[in-house]
């Protein structure tokens, strides 16, 4: 015996224009003396008409990488342009903080020169002092390397991570040398500039290799000061 439920599917079938597991005939049979199915039948003819006349919105494109790609290409542009003033900026200061260093290195090796002079009879002349002009010229060498690593840097970003634990155990060290100077009251000058010297170096590295990865200042900030969720 037939249900409703069987009837009814069969018709919602039909109106699909699926093949009902009725046959028609028995279908037309049970509707005739069924008001519920016919009813069923007339609500659900009603509604499949009416979706049939509504338009779509609009007509998607066959291929939706044009459209993906004008919607993400001005926020990639800007992205690009923005990381390559950051790199562009990073490679300049390693750039000047080289150079800064070259011409600090020559100074201390002209400075080292005159320590070791020899007089007449080849002896040191009065006021040499060699073991200072022997610091002297490490010192000149340290500031050399400094200089040789922070120029190829400057010109291959990718290297940057290679010096900058080295740039960073100087800081350290030179960092903590000269708060014990401080604190004992014998600080000089010098410390301080190579002090400052190899932190802004360090920084640079730091900049240039976030720059080169494409890591910007401001994507950090907002991943660490945003609230989990």
């Amino acid at each position: 015996m037939l249900t409703h439920e069987q009837v009814q599917a069969a018709i919602s079938a039909q109106l699909d224009g699926e093949a009902p597991q009725l046959s028609p005939d028995v279908i037309e049979a049970h509707v005739s003396g069924c008001p519920e199915c016919a009813a069923f039948r007339d609500k659900a003819a009603a509604l499949t008409h009416s979706l049939s006349l509504v338009e779509p919105a609009g007509v998607p494109p066959q291929d939706l990488s044009e459209v993906i790609l004008a919607g993400v290409e001005p926020e990639w542009q800007r992205a690009s342009s923005t990381r390559q003033a950051s790199l562009t900026l990073a490679r300049v200061s390693l750039g000047v903080l080289a150079l800064v260093f070259l011409v600090w290195a020559v100074v201390v090796v002209v400075s080292a020169s005159g320590l070791t002079t020899l007089s007449s009879e080849g002896t040191l002349a009065e006021g040499a002092d060699p073991g200072r002009a022997h610091l002297l010229m490490e010192a000149a060498a340290l500031r050399f390397g400094l200089a040789s690593g922070l120029a190829f840097a400057a010109w291959r970003p990718a290297s940057a991570p290679g010096l900058l634990p080295v740039a960073c155990t100087m800081f350290a060290f030179l960092c903590g040398f000269t708060m014990r100077d401080f604190a004992l009251g014998s600080v000089a000058a010098g410390q301080v500039y190579i002090l400052i010297g190899t932190g802004l170096a360090t920084a640079s590295l730091g900049w240039a290799w976030a720059a080169d990865r494409g890591f910007l200042l401001r994507d950090v900030y907002r991943t660490l000061s945003a609230s989990p969720r």
